[in-house]
């Protein structure tokens, strides 16, 4: 009975596994019957083939990088054996005169220029003893007196070793040299050589020492050995290499980092271990030389590598065991190192003095990776072939409904536009989802109409709605203002900051310079610094720089007395005189003449002035400030103001923000200034729609606060309720005519305000207000006029929104309106209501 069961189970999940896979389509069953095994075929085949392949790959390369490191301690062993059978040439030779190590020099400077540092010969008998120095490639001789001024000199090395034994050469630790600035008349700073010194003993004829001769080698030598070998101009190159992180560094037998490889292009560049030592920790400095670095005893394959060259085996490290910091180099990089060794004596064996390791890594391996998948998928290529075109062959008659389709809905994307789906066919798979795709765009278009106007009634109402001004400015600071100056409103940090400024300036008695564009409150800044000032109850005395011709502007500053010329009738003080213990503000000080400033130069100087005609100076007693919205140091530039002035104006420089840096301050000026003018017009306070508010925040205002002002006046003007909405703000910079919406796309074009402060506001839908675009003309046969009137027949009454309708799209709001009023103050219409409920009716009783 179990087996039965079991049975019936088995037969039937195989009847189930059957129609799941005959409801699929072909291209499915093709495609998971053929793919999965091509694919296990091609992943064995090309496993096991790119294994091997990059086994012996590996190989080869660390063969060549072998070949390389071994090169390059070949380079410097066979330097160093150089100088050393030369320098033994020359001990034996017992003639270490002058003459003989500049000979000695110049021999070695032909086959190994720029390698020899110093040559000395440290004798036993002071007297004897000789110090060269290159410089230049020229062998300067370093006077016996200044031989104790060297730190780490050669002289210092010989007289502290040991007894040596004839034809022993002895290669000192790495050690930096400081020559003073003494040594070299012609350098200003002190010179540090960084060398190996090679000591050898010298005999005379009877075999009695007669000192020691030394020859120093520059690291930077053996260090551009390791740069060049890492180099496109490399002994070893033989094809380009990528730019990968390779480098070479050489370490003593102590494990001592010393230097590393560099930019062959830069031979003179200061040693360095910064790479080799990335992520590292351990000691830093020996004695001699602090740019030396020795690992701690955790970095084990980095002590493992020392150990093996101490034993004078060469060695290879793959990337999982590198000394070196895991986030510098990748898993494809590799180390090899080196011993290199230094022959003491001709009866010994080379002794190993250090090692040379190099870090490489090249994308061979890669690439060949790539090409044995490139072998394969050619091997495959046949099979693949013929099994997409009996895939191609058979899906296509069966696939082109869906295809269909899929370009439907394609350029449907395209259009950006959703419309039902169209399909010839009438297989069921095509007719079941083209019938799902129908329903789906029919949900998503009515989804779309929905949030359509939604957003549509949310934005109506949400622009045409009263701003709280409560809610605009931070609660944190609600209506304060910042400081108590008239007029200087404002919560933003700039204000405070002038605010600030303002006190400070008024605590003390120095001339002040107000610098700002205009608009911005540079003479209620004056007031403020006066009114805070000691001098607040004494006159303050403003005058504008710019609008007086340069005799007017003298008399005006520093006045007259009668007679002085046929029209003076009598003194004049001059507003030195006049603001006499006050404060005296000089507006626009930027367009005064040089003769103006040269007075106004002297008059700050001494603080005197002389009246016009007078023979006798005055003394006054007046603080200056100078306003100016022109960039003064610009104009000291092109010699249009004096250098001297600006200096003597500019004590104390306070800078006004323009509205664009505090644009956090337009709800609170907004709603001050709607108060002030509702106030001035005797009419009931006026409100901002959120619209409106919002296009004040988008304007640039390069009017400042003044253009913000003239713009709510204008607009309150013409407001025709209790809220000013967005298409009543007419900006300075939008032209000649206040009609178009704020949010139409239509070009603005509004009526330019030349008044400076307006304090009265004309009537609505007077001349001044009147739109440039085509006015209505209020008499018979005018079309617009026909059109209202219609609207009005039959004791009917329309409102301003279906005047404009019936316009049409080409007509703007704000003309509607103004054809309206027009209308009515014609007496052909009759208003009633405010705001947005306002209706027009005709005013004849028997129209219609």
């Amino acid at each position: 009975m179990v087996w039965s069961s079991n049975r019936a189970r088995a037969e039937s999940a195989a009847v189930q596994g059957r129609h799941l896979f005959a409801t699929w389509s072909v291209q499915k069953k093709l495609l998971v019957s053929l793919l999965p095994s091509m694919a296990l075929i091609l992943i064995f085949t090309g496993y096991v083939t790119n294994w091997y392949s990059t086994k012996y790959l590996n190989q080869s390369l660390h063969r060549t990088a072998q070949t390389q490191n071994l090169a390059q301690a070949r380079q410097v062993e066979d330097l160093l054996e150089f100088l050393r059978r030369d320098m033994l040439g020359l001990a034996q030779g017992q003639d270490t005169g002058r003459e003989r190590l500049r000979a000695a020099f110049q021999g070695w400077g032909v086959h190994h220029p720029n390698v020899v540092a110093e040559v000395a010969f440290v004798g036993h008998n002071a007297a004897e003893t000789l110090l060269f120095v290159a410089e230049g490639g020229v062998l300067a001789e370093v006077p016996l007196g200044q031989h104790q001024d060297i730190r780490n000199s050669p002289v210092d090395l010989a007289q502290k070793v040991r007894e040596m034994r004839p034809g022993t050469v002895r290669l000192a630790r790495l050690t930096e040299t400081v020559y003073p600035s003494s040594v070299f008349p012609e350098s200003p700073h002190a010179r540090t050589l960084a060398v190996y010194r090679m000591l050898t003993p010298v005999f005379d004829r009877q075999s009695n020492l007669r000192g020691h001769l030394v020859v120093s080698v520059r690291a930077q030598a053996l260090r551009n050995i390791l740069s060049l070998y890492n180099s496109p101009k490399s002994p070893l190159y033989s094809f380009a290499r990528t730019s990968e992180n390779r480098f070479s560094f050489f370490f003593d037998e102590q494990g001592w980092m010393l230097f590393q490889s560099e930019n062959s292009e830069e031979p003179g560049r200061d040693l360095s271990v910064e790479i080799a030592r990335l992520g590292m920790t351990g000691d830093y400095g020996i004695p001699g030389y602090d740019k030396a670095f020795r690992p701690s005893p955790k970095h084990e394959g980095y002590w493992r590598m020392v150990v093996e060259t101490q034993a004078g085996q060469p060695g290879l490290m793959e990337a999982d065991s590198l000394p070196t910091a895991s986030g510098t180099l990748s898993e494809q990089h590799f180390l090899v190192h080196v011993p290199v060794r230094f022959r003491t004596h001709t009866d010994k064996d080379a002794e190993v003095v250090g090692g040379i390791a190099y870090v490489d890594r090249s994308r061979l391996a890669d690439a060949a990776e790539m090409r044995h998948m490139d072998v394969m998928a050619v091997i495959t290529l046949v099979v693949v072939v013929l099994i997409a075109i009996l895939v191609v062959l058979i899906s296509r008659v069966i696939t082109r409904p869906i295809l269909s389709l899929a370009a439907e809905i394609s350029a449907m994307f395209h259009e950006k536009s959703l419309r039902p789906v169209r399909l010839d066919s009438y297989d069921r798979e095509s007719v079941v989802l083209k019938n799902a795709l129908n329903q789906m765009i029919l949900a998503i278009q009515d989804k779309q109409e929905q949030i359509r106007q939604r957003d549509e009634h949310i934005q109506m109402v949400s622009q045409r709605q009263k701003v709280s001004f409560d809610s605009e400015i931070p609660s944190n600071l609600g209506w304060r203002l910042v400081g108590e100056a008239p007029d200087l409103l404002g919560q933003s940090p700039y204000m405070a900051a002038l605010q600030s400024m303002i006190r400070k300036a008024a605590s003390v008695e120095a001339d002040v310079l107000i610098v700002g564009e205009t608009g911005t409150g540079k003479e209620l800044t004056a007031e403020a610094i006066h009114k805070f000032s000691s001098r607040s109850a004494c006159p303050f005395i403003s005058l504008n720089c710019g609008g007086l011709d340069e005799n007017l502007l003298l008399d005006a500053l520093f006045g007259h007395v009668k007679g002085a010329f046929t029209e003076a009738k009598g003194d004049r003080k001059g507003a030195f005189l006049a603001a006499d213990g006050g404060t005296l503000l000089l507006d626009e000080i930027g367009t005064a003449s040089d003769k103006v400033q040269k007075a106004l130069l002297r008059a700050l100087s001494v603080r005197r002035i002389r009246p016009l005609g007078s023979d006798q100076e005055v003394e006054f007693n007046v603080r200056v400030v100078a306003a100016t919205n022109v960039d003064l140091m610009d104009l000291v530039q092109r010699g249009v103001f004096r250098e001297d002035l600006y200096y003597r104006l500019k004590v104390i420089t306070i800078q006004t923000p323009s509205l664009r840096q505090r644009m956090d301050d337009i709800p609170l000026l907004a709603s001050h200034f709607l108060k002030e003018s509702s106030a001035q017009a005797r009419r009931s306070e006026v409100g901002l729609t959120r619209g409106a508010l919002e296009k004040l925040m988008a304007h640039n205002w390069p009017g400042n606060v003044r253009e913000l002002k003239n713009c709510i006046i204008r607009a309150l003007a013409f407001a025709e309720g209790d809220l000013l909405y967005a298409e009543d703000l007419v900006f300075d910079d939008a032209g000649l005519s206040p009609q178009v919406h704020w949010e139409s796309a239509e070009p603005q074009s509004y009526a330019p305000r030349q008044q400076e402060a307006p304090t009265e506001t004309a009537p609505a839908g007077t001349a001044q207000a009147a739109p440039a675009e085509a006015p209505l003309s209020v008499r018979g046969g005018n079309p617009r006029q026909d059109i209202a009137l219609g609207l009005a027949s039959g004791g009917r009454s329309f409102t301003r929104l279906d005047y404009q309708t019936a316009l049409g799209a080409g007509v703007s709001q704000r003309t509607a309106q103004y054809d309206l009023q027009a209308l009515v103050q014609a007496g052909v219409l009759r208003k009633t209501g405010r705001g947005p409920s306002t209706q027009y009716s005709s005013a004849s009783p028997g129209s219609g």
